[in-house]
């Protein structure tokens, strides 16, 4: 039954984090637990063999998917006209120097 040997080790190694959490209470005082807490977060996990941020290494470290081969190497056309209401802005000023406050 490898799912009772499983849950056996991961219970005797939460029993032995918590002794060593009671342990450091115990002798150095809460203030020394506080301290020591981040540490022990980060370092749980490694206990229980897992890393923070495994799933997101894996999944960069697939290999990429392979871009789509673009078969037609004509560019697409550009609109040929701006339409009424746009070139009637914009021919006006397309002759023209930029404002001089724009240069400085």
């Amino acid at each position: 039954m490898p799912v009772h040997g499983a849950r056996l080790r991961l219970a005797v190694r939460l029993l032995a984090v918590a002794i060593v959490v009671v342990a450091i209470i115990g002798v150095e005082g809460m203030n020394v637990a506080l301290v020591l807490a981040p540490a022990l977060a980060l370092g749980l996990p490694l206990l229980f063999k897992r890393y923070v941020g495994e799933r997101v290494i894996r999944r960069l470290a697939r290999p990429a998917l392979a871009a789509p081969v673009v078969r037609s190497r004509a560019l697409p056309r550009a609109p040929r006209s701006l339409g009424a209401r746009v070139a009637a802005l914009a021919v006006p000023g397309s002759g023209r120097a930029p404002p001089a406050i724009a240069l400085l």
